[in-house]
């Protein structure tokens, strides 16, 4: 009974906690995505509906402490399809002692022989954040960072459908309302003439969505082999209802070595390109707990955005591991302002521990900087990818 409860727990503390940080930085896709389609070996354990409502508890950088509720129901649309992934319905309620709160509710469906996937995410968010201005060479602003508050609404249904494989299509809608953003006057916002922050108070912004997914890893939380390369299309369009017009893409490849038995070299490339007239919060950015780990979240932002990691993960003893982990990207405004003198570059190192073996769970703790000297802090569960 203990460790169930306490698998629940960090089950659920982790879903939340993902919707957490998509809500958080919905203009950017530097989040840990959750894995819906990796093999599960759900086929040797017998599953029982389950509900439960736990409290949460955080620490990063961005947002200080976290503290709140949350809940997650688990199921199957087919109860005697052994081999039939778990659905789940994850939700929350946090607040941070930065004074940001969050209200998220998810679902993530495996319908009957795994030929289609149903994914929905439904935020509401009120998000006091620091802006440091557009651009890549705001190095002199490090110190000089403007507060801001902003409220959002988010709603992103997606359904997938297997093809072959691993190989999943998926089509989706991208809708979002920001409103009562308030910064400083003559500011930084204003000095980079920021859209949907300067030219509106508030804005909503309508999309619809192409996806490919292959993902080859082996397991959900914790891979140590295989891959996924996922690209996400999506058009913002007037005659959607959008107040801007524009088009993102989003590309996500991941790479997963084993170097001993129970060591492995994790590599990711993350990139997002925006074309048209893109608002502040869908910007691409540089910074977080997920990937540019030493960077607060944020810190660099443009239209476009890529970086690569590298990640170390190894045993210590007992339920401890480590991992160190290092990496690069850019910001920028065209294709044409990227090169190799503009990259930059963090580090760090974390430590691990098990927290459910059996579905190898780890909570994490790391220590990134950057060479400014700025240390981040970020306290989680799952690895950053």
């Amino acid at each position: 009974m203990y460790s169930l409860t306490r698998a629940l727990f960090f089950i659920s503390f982790f879903a939340a906690l993902n919707l957490c940080s998509y809500s958080q930085n919905q203009e950017s896709t530097h989040t840990q995505e959750p894995n819906f389609f990796t093999k599960k070996d759900s086929a040797k354990h017998t599953h029982k509906n389950k509900l439960l409502v736990v409290p949460i508890v955080a620490l990063s950088t961005e947002t200080s402490w976290v503290f709140g509720a949350g809940s997650f129901y688990v199921f199957k649309t087919a109860k005697h399809d052994s081999a039939l992934r778990v659905s789940s319905l994850p939700c929350g309620f946090l607040y941070t002692l930065n004074n940001q709160i969050l209200i998220a509710v998810g679902a993530n469906i495996f319908l009957p022989k795994e030929k289609y996937n149903i994914r929905f995410e439904n935020t509401f968010s009120k998000y006091p954040d620091r802006f440091w201005g557009i651009g890549n060479n705001t190095d002199s602003r490090e110190k000089k960072y403007e507060n801001y508050t902003f409220t959002q609404f988010y709603i992103n249904p997606q359904i997938y459908r297997r093809v072959k494989g691993d190989l999943f299509l998926g089509v989706g809608v991208d809708f979002q309302r920001v409103f009562n953003i308030q910064y400083e006057a003559g500011g930084y916002f204003t000095q980079d003439n920021v859209l949907g922050v300067t030219d509106k108070s508030s804005y909503t912004v309508f999309g619809t969505s192409f996806i490919i997914n292959y993902d080859s890893r082996k397991h959900a939380y914790v891979p140590n082999k295989g891959e996924l390369f996922r690209m996400r299309f999506t058009n913002f369009a007037e005659s959607l209802g959008s107040d801007y017009s524009f088009q993102q893409m989003e590309i996500d490849y991941r790479k997963f070595i084993p170097i001993t038995k129970r060591s492995v070299l994790a590599i990711q490339s993350l990139s997002l390109f925006n074309f048209g007239n893109v608002p502040y919060r869908n910007l691409g950015v540089l910074g977080g707990n997920n990937i540019m780990r030493g960077y607060f979240m944020g810190r660099y932002r443009d239209l476009k955005f890529s970086a690569v990691q590298a990640e170390y993960r190894f045993p210590v003893k007992g339920i401890f591991g480590g991992a160190a982990f290092v990496s690069t990207g850019q910001v920028g405004n065209r294709f044409g302002e990227f090169g190799f003198e503009k990259l930059k570059i963090s580090y760090g190192a974390g430590v691990r521990a098990t927290i459910f073996k059996q579905d190898k769970l780890n909570l994490r703790f790391d220590v990134a900087t950057n060479p400014s000297g700025v240390l981040n802090y970020y306290v989680l569960v799952a690895e950053s990818f």
